[in-house]
């Protein structure tokens, strides 16, 4: 009996160590598809960029009190191809993983602003994808 108690207790910690080790990768993958967003934002590279996105997936915003949707489609043909770099610092700040759902904080630093991007992600076949998209964007003091 006591050998079953083990062998009970050992694929007991196994399967939690193994969950912890999925759900961290799962939150690299998340990252990297951020960092898809960030970094081809950052480097006018519109390939990149959109690697990260569901195009049936939306933006919204509020401007001067009106809700502003925008679909990530038309928000990923904006991005221009240019491969010009821009000054600003970007993070992604925090990741939760729920499943197959998810949700990515991201900070962008300009000279004179940031933007906080809250991020809502799907886990597709193609992988993580960022589905829905709201930010608001702070003036520094």
């Amino acid at each position: 009996m006591k050998k079953y108690m083990l062998l009970f207790s050992c694929c007991i910690s196994l399967s939690l160590f193994s969950g912890a080790q999925t759900k961290e990768e799962e939150t690299e993958a998340i990252k990297t598809v951020c960092n898809y967003y960030l970094e081809g934002g950052t480097n006018g590279d519109s390939i990149m960029f959109s690697k990260a996105f569901s195009p049936t997936g939306q933006m919204q915003y509020m401007r001067n009190d009106t809700l502003v949707v925008v679909s990530l489609k038309d928000f990923m043909a904006r991005m221009r191809h240019t491969l010009k770099k821009t000054e600003r610092t970007t993070s992604v700040t925090s990741v939760e993983v729920y499943g197959n759902a998810a949700v990515a904080k991201l900070t962008i630093e300009y000279p004179t602003f940031y933007f906080h991007d809250i991020m809502t992600l799907l886990k597709t076949k193609e992988g993580w994808k960022i589905v829905g998209k709201i930010f608001y964007r702070e003036v520094k003091r």
